[in-house]
């Protein structure tokens, strides 16, 4: 799934923005999710308006993170990379700004917001002379034509540094060409892969190679085994 987030000060067209994008993405057969980050006290009255209509304008699943909770009825604030883990749909557009390194459209309020620009932000959405491309306001199809080209699959945000970097730095090399989603240790390819209760454990790429070699030279020794092709090998075990 690919994400992008418009984000900046209150009524400065975001809502708007998303509602009509996600109706040209659905028209065009994307499915789409939307997801809304607030730092206040959920107000289920108000933001249960945004969520149903975003829902109306083709969202495929509506989420909003507050402060304290989230709706869906998770008590707690959940880490946008878990909720990710179980979403599969083809794009996300996120409301507000929630840290997580993703690309990012600037929407200003007259000349208010532009001190939000950062090195993630690849347009902004109104007047300001800086050297970023520019959408005017009401431009529905020119972002939605920015969606479907600039959002990006998420990093894992954890900021590991195996890379070298964190994750928004990262991102930011991604974007400029730097580097790409493969010098990520944990997105790289890799020869063997292992999965707990179903959830995939990243490995350093010589773990990775580790496993594969103890592991070859065990089946190596088997009858009948063909050294070629795919291999599973499932067990269960208790730390």
């Amino acid at each position: 799934m690919k994400l992008i987030e418009f984000f900046g000060p209150s009524n400065s067209g975001k809502t708007t923005a998303i509602l009509k994008v996600t109706e040209i993405m659905r028209a065009h057969g994307f499915s789409v999710a939307t997801l809304k980050n607030t730092r206040h006290i959920l107000n289920y009255e108000n933001d249960s308006k945004d969520s149903m209509n975003y829902l109306k304008a083709g969202s495929s699943l509506s989420i909003v993170i507050g402060k304290n909770e989230s709706i869906l009825h998770f008590p707690k604030r959940i880490p946008l990379f878990e909720i990710l883990d179980h979403l599969r749909y083809d794009f996300m557009i996120i409301e507000g700004e929630t840290g997580f390194p993703m690309p990012k459209v600037l929407f200003l309020k007259e000349k208010d917001g532009l001190e939000r620009l950062d090195n993630l932000t690849i347009a902004i959405v109104g007047n300001a002379d800086v050297a970023i491309r520019k959408i005017a306001a009401g431009d529905f199809e020119s972002l939605y034509t920015l969606v479907i080209s600039e959002a990006k699959q998420p990093l894992p945000g954890d900021d590991c540094g195996h890379c070298g970097f964190d994750c928004k730095t990262m991102l930011a090399k991604i974007l400029k060409g730097e580097k790409t989603f493969n010098d990520c240790v944990k997105f790289s390819e890799q020869h063997a892969t292992v999965e707990i209760n179903g959830k995939r454990v990243p490995l350093l790429p010589f773990i990775s190679s580790m496993i594969l070699g103890v592991n070859v030279g065990i089946l190596k020794n088997l009858k009948g085994m063909n050294h070629n092709g795919h291999v599973k090998i499932e067990f269960d075990f208790k730390v």
